[in-house]
C-alpha cells in the first residue's frame, strides 16, 4: 500500500535552506562566509540538476521519518517517490511511502479514534477557496484495505499527533544536517560541469588554508 508522510516541502522551508547551503559550502572560502570565487559560486548553479537534489534528500528524509515512527509504532515504511507540484500556491512537494497492509491495520488499532477523526477534519473539511475530494467523515471510507495514500497518510498524521512531539520534524532535520545528507543529496545531483567546478572550488580553499598556515 502507499502513503503520505508528514513533510512541509522544499518551498521557502527548513529543507530548502539546506539544500541551498550545501551548494553555497561546496564553493565557500575557508571561513565558510563567503564564495571562493564569485564566478564559481554563481556556474555551478548551471551545474545542478535541482530535481535530483529535492528527490535524493526526499529520500533520506523519509529514512528518517521512518526510523522514528516506526521506533514508535512498531511499523515498517519505505520511500517510493517524491512529486512536486507545477505551483506552489495550493500544495507543496508531497513524499509518498510504502507500507504494508498489516502495518496499517496495526497504526489503526493504535491510533486513538478521536485522534483520526480529528486529523480527518482537517484535512478534508471543504471550505471557501478548497473543495475537499475526500468526506471528513471516517467512518464513510469503508475497509481499511481500500484506502488510498491520502487516507493512510491522515492516519500516519494522527499517528504523529498523538505522540505529542513538537520537535519532532526540528529533531530529523538536525540529524539530517549533522550527517550531511543535505550535501550528498547536492552532489549527487551535480553533472559533469558541476562536479569540475566541486573540485575547483576544493582546490582553491585548500590553497587559500595552506597560504594562510605559511603565513602564520
Amino acid at each position: 500500500m502507499i502513503t503520505t508522510i508528514p513533510f512541509s516541502g522544499f518551498y521557502e522551508s527548513s529543507h530548502s535552506y539546506e539544500l541551498d547551503r550545501a551548494l553555497e559550502d561546496m564553493v565557500s572560502d575557508s571561513s565558510g562566509c563567503h564564495p571562493v570565487s564569485d564566478r564559481l559560486a554563481e556556474e555551478i548553479w548551471d551545474g545542478l540538476d535541482w530535481s535530483v537534489a529535492m528527490h535524493e534528500y526526499a529520500r533520506e528524509y523519509a529514512e528518517y521519518f521512518a526510523i522514528w515512527l516506526g521506533g514508535e509504532y512498531g511499523i515498517k515504511l519505505k520511500y517510493e517517490s517524491m512529486s512536486s507540484p507545477r505551483e506552489y500556491n495550493f500544495t507543496t512537494d508531497r513524499i509518498f511511502c510504502e507500507i504494508s497492509q498489516r502495518d496499517v491495520r496495526k497504526l489503526l488499532k493504535a491510533v486513538k479514534r478521536e485522534n483520526l477523526v480529528a486529523a480527518a477534519k482537517q484535512r478534508f473539511t471543504s471550505y471557501d477557496g478548497f473543495l475537499s475530494f475526500y468526506s471528513a467523515d471516517v467512518d464513510s471510507w469503508g475497509n481499511v484495505v481500500n484506502w488510498d495514500h491520502n487516507q493512510i497518510g491522515t492516519l500516519i498524521v494522527a499517528a504523529v499527533a498523538q505522540l505529542e512531539d513538537e520537535e519532532w520534524e526540528y529533531r530529523i532535520l538536525e540529524n539530517m544536517s549533522g550527517n550531511g545528507e543535505a550535501s550528498d543529496a547536492v552532489y549527487a545531483a551535480l553533472n559533469d560541469k558541476g562536479k569540475r567546478i566541486s573540485k575547483i572550488a576544493y582546490y582553491l580553499r585548500q590553497r587559500e588554508k595552506r597560504q594562510y598556515r605559511t603565513a602564520s
